[in-house]
């Protein structure tokens, strides 16, 4: 899958004016401006602050000003629409960040532009940041516009200068997101031992299940917080009403990550998940939180993203038995919640491969961290005595991993009774059960093909190639789960899978 286009802005914290970067795309760059009052993680974003919110944005089309710009560019790849007199963006009300037609008293140049000598929207790019479902109070209207002829600071949009907005818009292709955060070296200097944890919940008035539903526990995969700000500016708005239980949603678990925009921050959160009397790290400190949470719950749905492409796809856990490595007794209420969730496929068997993974490693002569390292929050949370899924939504930063997510929230709601809903009709078509995992034993050794989880595979089709020479094949026609193309020795190449006699 191509790589999606995107604007890229950059601001420094070192710099005398922080509402100053770098706007780039690809090898183009050109100065621009941010909010007076800087960056902000998008959760956090509120009306009027006069921020930039953090984060991955679509940019879906353009505006501009006929009348200002007779000689506007025709053949742009990017669509652009004229403006109207009767344009504006509301900034209240029921059309909250809503592009409406209005009286000819409040036209959308009087309503934006704080300099009409300087003409800073002739030309605007909304950015989509709470629009899908726009939560009041969160952040409205922002654009990219040009900036003030002394770059200064915005209301919280992105400016350019007026001498490249030309040139800018040439560069923009459909299907583009805006990319807006610190530097590398910036987000260095915002690590903070203490970041907390957000959590939001709802209670139904009648006895119910506990849900909870966490996003970010890898910092690099936004799509879990937008559905999930999407599903809270639901439940603020009425639009979903909790009847029975409870749900609490996580919308960012590891916000020293998601600033970065890395999958950690001092180490991996989703393994070695569980609760550490002496903390060494931000990510025990806030495992340790994590874990109360999901003891206080029946339920959790982890929302997670992939690196390239491939289709989302449910993690769910073992059948119900009495072994040393994942006892566990709620497979069928799991394998119900997982097929529902709106993907074709579950895979499972994980917990067990990757303790056979350890042992391979060890044969190898590497040190091996301990079996716990294998876990997670959903193997946490059957540890606990409830039970839970993860979604891979698909590929980090595709808009559409959003509505999967989104939608597989709404179907965990209707599945669970928490809201008056019909059932979710069951969406799975295949199931996968994972049996083993090919380990990069020496360096050069690397993977016979190019695939993405969920791949299928021949028997006697070669899967790995080995620096000596040596070929290991598929033992009988399979799929290949989590190929990785950087392994070193010590690592897995690849799990490999079969389809599954497994009734969910």
């Amino acid at each position: 899958m191509a790589r999606i286009p995107t604007v890229s802005v950059r601001v420094s914290r070192s710099g005398e004016r922080p509402s100053t970067g770098i706007l780039s795309i690809g090898d183009w760059n050109i100065p621009c401006t941010v909010g007076s009052g800087g960056l902000v993680q998008a959760t956090f974003k509120r009306e009027g602050d006069k921020r930039t919110p953090m984060g991955i944005f679509p940019l879906r089309y353009g505006f501009f000003n006929a009348a200002a710009l007779p000689d506007f560019p025709r053949d742009l790849a990017f669509p652009f629409v004229p403006l109207t007199d009767e344009m504006i963006w509301e900034e209240g009300g029921q059309d909250y960040n809503r592009l409406v037609f209005a009286r000819e008293d409040e036209r959308l140049d009087d309503r934006l532009s704080r300099s009409r000598d300087e003409r800073l929207f002739d030309i605007i790019i909304p950015i989509g940041f709470n629009d899908a479902a726009p939560e009041f109070g969160r952040g409205s209207a922002l654009f990219i516009h040009a900036a003030r002829s002394d770059m200064g600071g915005t209301a919280g949009c992105i400016g350019i200068p007026q001498e490249t907005m030309t040139e800018f818009i040439r560069h923009l292709k459909p299907g583009m997101v805006i990319d807006i955060g610190y530097t590398q070296e910036a987000r260095e200097e915002m690590r903070d031992p203490d970041d907390p944890l957000e959590t939001v919940r709802f209670m139904g008035l009648q006895p119910g299940p506990k849900l909870i539903i966490m996003g970010a526990v890898h910092g690099n995969e936004p799509c879990g917080p937008q559905a999930i700000l999407r599903a809270l500016a639901d439940c603020r708005a009425g639009r979903l009403k909790i009847r029975r239980g409870e749900v609490t949603f996580v919308p960012v678990a590891n916000l020293k990550a998601f600033r970065q925009r890395a999958r950690e921050g001092d180490r991996n959160l989703n393994r070695d998940l569980r609760d550490k009397p002496v903390p060494e790290n931000y990510e025990d400190r806030i495992g340790n939180r994590i874990c109360t949470l999901l003891r206080e719950h029946d339920v959790l749905l982890d929302i997670h993203s992939f690196r390239g492409e491939g289709e989302p796809f449910v993690f769910a856990g073992p059948l119900d038995n009495f072994g040393v490595i994942e006892p566990f007794r709620h497979a069928k209420s799991e394998g119900e919640l997982a097929v529902r969730l709106g993907t074709e496929t579950v895979i499972h068997g994980w917990l067990e491969v990757y303790d056979r993974f350890l042992k391979k490693r060890a044969g190898l002569g590497y040190v091996n961290p301990s079996n716990s390292e294998g876990v997670g929050s959903t193997e946490y949370m059957r540890f606990s005595g409830g039970y839970g899924v993860t979604l891979e939504c698909g590929a980090h930063d595709d808009p559409a991993s959003v509505e999967v997510g989104y939608q597989a929230i709404l179907n965990a709601l209707s599945h669970l009774r928490l809201i008056d809903a019909p059932e979710p009709r069951i969406s799975a078509r295949k199931a996968i059960q994972i049996i083993d995992v090919l380990v990069c034993e020496a360096e050069g050794d690397r993977l016979a093909g190019r695939w993405k989880t969920g791949d299928a595979v021949e028997a006697g089709q070669a899967l790995v190639l080995r620096a000596d020479g040596e070929t290991f094949a598929a033992p009988q026609a399979g799929y290949i789960i989590f190929p990785n193309e950087n392994a070193r020795p010590g690592d897995g190449l690849c799990y490999f899978g079969v389809t599954s006699e497994r009734v969910f």
